[in-house]
């Protein structure tokens, strides 16, 4: 537990710390530098002694993957043509979903033949080789010194350090309410997702399932995610932002919401996991894309960095949540409803989002040819 709870914290840490640097020092540097601290750190965690030192190193860990993330939505973001951005970033980000569900194949067969400490060696190893390939890869986009004196302008003062800078500048009058929305919908949406992600088999173990049976069930939330975010990115490519997450947000509160009737037959659960995939994850693939086109370049790793970093307070309160409503001994079908809220949450906020553009002066359309 102090394990995981150490690479979470470690996550938001890096996202809002290491992230910004990559808008100063340049992307492929720090992103680099990320994936070197998460390589070392793990494998450093194959020589330790107790789950102390586990916890220690997974959170340093977790620093460098929290900046590998942002940093790499804003590479492919400054590369990427603007009329398919959030479509190009969003199957790139998709990546990491796709990587998570193949762990789960690796781990079993490296475990068998060296033990936990096999796996912590392949998830060190394999960030390093990455590392190697950006160096000859990746473009290095440095922004220039113009750009960075617009960022002390922005931000109001040239006395700060250049990473808070860069952070004091996302409130600018032009950036504030799109910072604000990205931090709260990333939030609500993390909530629901790991609330989902934690207790999902133990809830349908607990309705009867077999442990087999929840945990394939389980699998078929990635299915709805991944067909989601592909929705929501080319609709949000076509100027269709709002109705797109509202759309797939009130999917998925409307799937969560027939959970918790408890349907019988193992065949409507599993429509429903994948259509609350549809909805929580489906959308929650497609918000650092988005936030990547809601500020300029010079701004782009240090905005997509922090609207990570706050959001993994929901993915740290919505686990707790439902295991309070777990020790209420309600239904375990109305645990898993309940989780209706704060996705209807999102659907309801996202509406906000035209008024977050405009307030910086520019319309959506305006925005869009930014």
């Amino acid at each position: 537990a102090a394990a995981a709870s150490g690479s979470l914290a470690g996550m938001a840490l890096g996202a809002m710390l290491l992230s910004p640097l990559a808008d100063r020092f340049g992307r492929r540097p720090m992103l680099v530098v990320s994936l070197i601290i998460l390589g070392v750190a793990t494998l450093a965690a194959v020589r330790s002694t107790g789950p102390a030192q586990i916890a220690a190193w997974r959170t340093l860990a977790g620093c460098g993957l929290g900046a590998v993330v942002p940093i790499t939505i804003a590479i492919v973001a400054d590369i990427a043509p603007a009329a398919r951005r959030v479509t190009i970033v969003t199957l790139m980000a998709s990546g990491f979903t796709i990587g998570a569900a193949s762990s789960g194949l690796i781990a079993p067969w490296l475990t068998q033949r060296w033990g936990w400490q096999g796996l912590f060696a392949y998830g060190g190893l394999m960030p390093l080789v990455i590392a190697a390939l950006c160096l000859r890869g990746i473009p290095d986009l440095r922004e220039s010194a113009a750009s960075a004196r617009q960022v002390r302008s922005a931000a109001g003062s040239t006395a700060q350090p250049g990473a808070m800078r860069r952070v004091a500048a996302l409130f600018a009058p032009q950036y504030r309410w799109r910072t604000l929305f990205m931090w709260m919908l990333t939030a609500l949406n993390l909530f629901a997702n790991y609330g989902l992600f934690s207790w999902l088999p133990t809830l349908l173990v607990q309705n009867g399932w077999t442990l087999a049976a929840a945990s394939r069930v389980t699998s078929f939330l990635a299915i709805g995610g991944l067909t989601g975010c592909y929705v929501v990115s080319t609709l949000a490519d076509r100027g269709r932002t709002v109705i797109a997450l509202a759309g797939v947000y009130l999917t998925g509160a409307t799937a969560l919401a027939l959970c918790a009737t408890n349907p019988g037959s193992a065949w409507a659960w599993a429509v429903l996991i994948i259509l609350v995939g549809f909805g929580g994850i489906g959308a929650s693939l497609t918000l650092a894309p988005l936030a990547s086109t809601y500020y300029p370049p010079r701004l782009r790793s240090t905005g997509v960095g922090w609207a990570n970093g706050i959001g993994r307070a929901g993915s740290f309160f919505g686990p707790l949540a439902l295991a309070w409503l777990m020790q209420k001994n309600l239904p375990p079908a109305m645990v898993l409803g309940a989780l209706m809220v704060p996705m209807a949450l999102c659907a309801v906020f996202v509406t906000l989002l035209p008024l977050a553009l405009r307030a910086g002066g520019m319309s959506p359309d305006q925005e869009k040819k930014r």
